[in-house]
């Protein structure tokens, strides 16, 4: 009975393992997929300011 109670806390902890590393490359992911969000906003930015779009405040008292 000793080799069957040695297979079930085994297949525990290969369980907890798997799980623990699934939840980290999720984590992992999500944050690179953050990161590039982050840098996607950052570079929307300057061009949107060098294109001398229409809602900057100098444009706005011309108007007056």
């Amino acid at each position: 009975m000793e080799s069957f109670g040695g297979a079930v806390q085994l297949m525990f902890f290969i369980y907890a393992v798997a799980a623990v590393i699934s939840l980290a490359t999720a984590w992992i992911i999500k944050f690179i997929f953050f990161v590039i969000q982050m840098q996607k906003g950052r570079a929307v930015a300057p061009q949107s300011a060098k294109s001398g779009s229409t809602a900057t405040p100098a444009n706005a008292k011309k108007a007056t």
